[in-house]
């Protein structure tokens, strides 16, 4: 794992999300406990695209920088 990957599984973990940057596109990889209109409990993380706010949802954060890792170019930025 890159060490900007490391670096956003410390923040993310520690904050509960974490902002970054794909070739100048804006991400967010946060933790979902509860969320909705109906405070649906959940114990998963989200990658966000913060254009879009299309998200993908993964059981852990580890299959969470995974797809990163396999589907987002360099991350150029972690914005904390």
């Amino acid at each position: 794992m890159t060490e900007k990957l490391h670096t956003i599984k410390n923040i993310a973990e520690n904050k509960t999300w974490v902002s970054f940057l794909s070739v100048n596109h804006p991400y967010s990889l946060l933790h979902w406990s509860v969320g909705g209109v109906n405070q649906e409990e959940k114990d998963v993380w989200l990658i966000q695209d913060e254009v879009t706010f299309e998200a993908e949802e993964f059981e852990s954060i580890d299959m969470a920088l995974t797809w990163i890792s396999e589907n987002l170019q360099e991350i150029t930025d972690v914005l904390g």
